[in-house]
């Protein structure tokens, strides 16, 4: 966690302390014990995955040449931030009247935005949790909290074919069906959620692309398509399955969205 996080932590425990009210303060340790199990998951998850992670000639993507996209500030982050201005501003005010520094205290404790600052961070803390435990690894838990406000799923058709392996998509009669038996529900999902779904990286899929809102070109680079989106004002979530070759579109296209997933594994 960043150290200006701990200031406020810091800073919140004094504050409460000082206007003697123990609940928030208790609130406050169930956060951090959260964020506890979740760093311990994710350390779990790692070990667990080490051999694997490392082994010679492993599928994976170079670093990125670019930066990846800023953070967009959530609706709860904006509201914290500006109610945390005004409950300082009001202790302050407090402590210049009465030059009472329990009042002053009382003053921050009645501006502080807890819903808007627990919530979030604890839903976090769990989802990197379960993430951890389900053999997800997560490489920036910051970015979790985009998820929130993301709007837009784009899909690499490589995440929506069937591996070599999968034999237990039902037979209709057709030959070769790429189509991996879990992509329609997740694509039922993710328009149930209501996200713009796109799916890009060339045809085949047969009729699963109708579950889709979009269908990019399929000589559109993935990088391409998602920044698209993101010019039209979408926060996008990119998932691809990168290739044993090292294609240089998803190197490309993965880390240029806002909250981007690999798919790896044989």
């Amino acid at each position: 966690r960043s150290g200006m996080e701990l200031v406020l932590a810091a800073a919140n425990a004094a504050a409460h302390g000082a206007g003697q009210s123990p609940v928030s303060l208790v609130l406050d340790g169930l956060l951090r014990a959260g964020q506890l199990a979740e760093a311990t998951a994710r350390a779990a998850a790692f070990e667990a995955l080490h051999d694997d992670l490392c082994r010679e000639q492993r599928t994976s993507l170079p670093p990125p040449e670019g930066v990846r996209p800023p953070l967009r500030v959530t609706p709860a982050q904006e509201y914290a931030a500006n109610a945390g201005t005004g409950s300082v501003a009001g202790a302050a005010a407090t402590l210049l009247v009465t030059h009472d520094t329990r009042e002053a205290a009382e003053a921050v404790l009645a501006g502080s935005p807890k819903a808007a600052r627990y919530g979030p961070a604890a839903f976090n803390a769990a989802l990197g949790t379960f993430l951890a435990r389900a053999g997800v690894l997560v490489l920036g838990t910051e970015r979790l909290r985009q998820l929130e406000i993301a709007d837009c799923l784009v899909l690499h058709a490589d995440a929506l074919r069937g591996r070599p392996h999968d034999t237990a998509a039902p037979s209709d009669g057709l030959p070769d069906d790429p189509v991996d038996p879990y992509a329609e529900a997740v694509l039922d999902a993710a328009r149930r959620a209501g996200l713009h779904v796109v799916i890009t990286g060339g045809p085949g899929l047969r009729d699963i692309t109708r579950l889709a809102d979009e269908v990019a070109p399929a000589d559109l680079p993935f990088g391409d398509v998602v920044r698209a989106l993101q010019n039209d004002g979408h926060i996008v979530v990119g998932v691809a399955r990168p290739s044993p070759d090292g294609d240089d579109d998803l190197a490309d296209g993965l880390p240029a969205g806002d909250v981007a997933i690999a798919l790896t594994g044989d």
